[in-house]
């Protein structure tokens, strides 16, 4: 079932969306959930059940595709090439079709009115038969540490549809084509753990200008305005603001974002806090702090990953 169409939608998912306005780009990254730091050669073996070939494929390739800091992370040998490999993905792949009779009732109208064919002067309920669908794709992942058998991290994915098709009423898609959709989604689940994840983000910036003096306000409003066409100008704005007057909550969570994007990350945190202490209760500076400690964690593993490579 599975097909090159999920090779085309998997490209399109790396796809940065484009820039929009009253936002600043933040450079980010995710770190692999899985420990794999010491597992630079993997293998991925042919996954059970009669999807499981497309599957291991998919992933292999996605894998191959993985890169951190413009190099890649892993590099993929083919189990049967018999050359060392330090880790094998493994698992199944599991998928069902079921259909069962069913039947809906309808309006029928049995007696129409002789003066307008259009007018139904008395309707009947009747049964029409149906078919009530139920797919499911069911696959479970496993990564074995090769030089002690150690399993480094193991998943089970579960996808399900239900639908119901009649004579006038059609499946919003065919079994072939959920079935390609849910192992592209758990394809890209098993890669986001076992691989770390660069990213670019538009963040909004907060426009408010409650608490600034009318001459800052201007100024505020202005550097809103230039973070559609040239963003650190924006921050600096923002920061000379500073220099004259306390930092309201508005400011100092975009001087927070301003750090972020810089790669300033204890100034990120200190601007955010003092958004909080300023009173913000936006949810937008947990997700910042978020952002923040899984980048430091991304980078913190490579920084290891690199040591290690240099080991070998």
């Amino acid at each position: 079932m599975f097909d090159t169409r999920l090779a085309l939608a998997a490209a399109s998912l790396c796809l940065a969306p484009p820039a929009a306005a009253e936002t600043l780009t933040i450079d980010g990254s995710d770190p692999a959930s899985a420990n794999v730091n010491d597992l630079f050669r993997i293998s991925v073996e042919r996954f059970e059940g009669s999807d499981g070939g497309a599957f291991a494929q998919a992933l292999e390739a996605a894998l191959a595709e993985a890169r951190f800091d413009g190099r890649p992370y892993y590099r993929i040998v083919a189990p049967e090439s018999g050359a060392p490999s330090d880790g094998l993905l493994t698992g199944t792949v599991r998928t069902g079709v079921d259909e069962v009779r069913v039947t809906e009732k309808r309006k029928r109208c049995v007696e129409e009115d002789p003066a307008d064919k259009k007018k139904c002067l008395k309707e009947v309920d009747v049964d029409i038969r149906c078919h009530r669908r139920t797919i499911t794709v069911a696959t479970t992942a496993r990564l074995v540490a090769l030089d002690d058998g150690s399993i480094r991290y193991t998943r089970a994915l579960n996808a399900r549809d239900q639908q119901v098709y009649c004579p006038d009423r059609a499946a919003s898609q065919s079994a072939e084509e959920y079935v390609d959709e849910a192992i592209l989604n758990q394809v890209q689940a098993v890669r986001r753990d076992v691989a770390p994840r660069e990213y670019s983000l538009d963040v909004r910036v907060d426009e408010s200008t409650k608490g600034l003096a009318k001459p800052a306000q201007i100024a505020f409003k202005n550097a809103v305005r230039l973070t559609k066409s040239n963003q650190p100008a924006a921050c600096a704005a923002w920061t000379a603001l500073t220099r004259d007057a306390e930092p309201t909550a508005p400011l100092a969570f975009n001087l927070g974002l301003c750090a972020e994007m810089q790669g300033d990350f204890f100034a990120a945190i200190d601007w955010y806090g003092e958004a909080r202490r300023q009173g913000s209760r936006s949810g937008a500076i947990a997700e910042g702090l978020e952002r923040i400690e899984r980048n430091r964690r991304a980078l913190a593993d490579w920084d290891a990953r690199k040591r290690l490579i240099g080991q070998q």
